[in-house]
């Protein structure tokens, strides 16, 4: 039988320039552009096996995002620069025009068997197709009239007004790239399904901290797997896409150890593992330091909202009621 060899895709991304404008130092207004406006500048990827060894590695600085300051300006790890430039100076990193390293990323892409990333939805369905089509109009001459355009739906984006898109087109077992279809899995909903739904990881989110903003959700990222499965709760990503990648390639390998990688998207899949306040109210008799974990992590999220009216945060406050009705206070 012949073995299977995956890619495995991570990529670092900046947004438009006129981001920083818009968002008028709210960190979330620039949030939700640049989720929605995402510009790669630091594309890489492993090529693996299904135990773990990776036969091959790539990693590329992007010349039209990475070499403009007024796009990398905006990128969330921008202060990681200085490690791109030795990274150069050493000779390990290259960079190139983004229609280069896609022909590479192209002739990789038709010797493995399926391709993904922890957030593929992320990566294949709106980092690469964005970029792909930021550098087409960056190429042409309606440039200006098409960054226009953009200009008013990144203020819509950072405002919240935007419309609801219709989903009948998409496709979640399937990345579309320059007139070929490759099948998509999605480690992210993998991992949730197959590593992380246990009683076990839960009690080490609680135990490490590893929660969501809101104290609502645990963590699904790739790093608090990466640590739950190491046993390393001190580990911290690099954020830089070739490191990240040979994190996602390990997570992949522990994956197939017992199940298949098998294609499609799961929507919010941090959601399959349920709310903290549910899990820490399993008991007859309540863990106190389990249930006053989740009570300070709510309490610190909606401390650091500036409206604290709103209905989610009026729900939060009866989701700490309920925990301290449950411990009897």
């Amino acid at each position: 039988m012949k073995k299977k060899t995956f890619l495995v895709f991570d990529c670092e991304t900046a947004t438009l320039p006129f981001a920083n404008e818009l968002a008028h130092e709210d960190s979330e207004k620039k949030k939700r552009i640049a989720i929605a406006r995402p510009l790669i500048y630091n594309p890489g990827w492993t090529k693996v096996d299904r135990n773990g060894n990776i036969s091959d590695r790539k990693e590329f600085l992007v010349a039209e995002t990475f070499a403009v300051p007024s796009v990398f300006n905006t990128a969330y790890y921008a202060d990681k620069r200085p490690i791109y430039l030795e990274k150069i100076a050493r000779g390990e990193l290259t960079v190139l025009p983004w229609n280069d390293i896609m022909k590479i990323f192209l002739a990789d892409l038709e010797t493995v068997d399926a391709v993904g990333a922890f957030n593929s939805m992320f990566d294949f369905k709106k980092a690469i197709p964005f970029t792909e089509l930021y550098i087409k109009h960056l190429y042409s001459p309606d440039y200006y009239k098409w960054e226009k355009t953009q200009y008013n739906i990144c203020r819509n984006i950072a405002n919240n007004v935007t419309k609801q898109k219709s989903e009948n087109d998409f496709e979640p077992d399937v990345f579309r790239f320059r007139g070929k279809a490759y099948p998509l899995f999605d480690l992210w909903g993998l991992s949730t399904a197959h590593l992380l739904n246990n009683a076990s990881y839960k009690k080490e989110c609680l135990n490490h901290d590893m929660l969501t903003a809101s104290g609502t959700y645990f963590k699904t990222s790739a790093e608090s797997t990466y640590r739950y499965l190491m046993n390393k709760y001190d580990f911290d990503e690099a954020h830089t896409a070739l490191e990240d990648a040979e994190i996602e390639s390990f997570i992949l390998s522990k994956i197939a150890a017992r199940h298949a990688i098998t294609p499609g998207i799961t929507f919010f899949p941090f959601r399959e593992l349920g709310m903290t306040t549910d899990f820490v109210q399993r008991r007859v008799r309540p863990d106190v330091n389990e249930c006053m974990k989740v009570i300070d992590a709510i309490n610190a999220y909606i401390d650091s909202k500036i409206d604290t009216d709103t209905a989610y945060i009026v729900g939060l406050r009866r989701k700490i009621d309920e925990l301290l009705d449950y411990m009897g206070q």
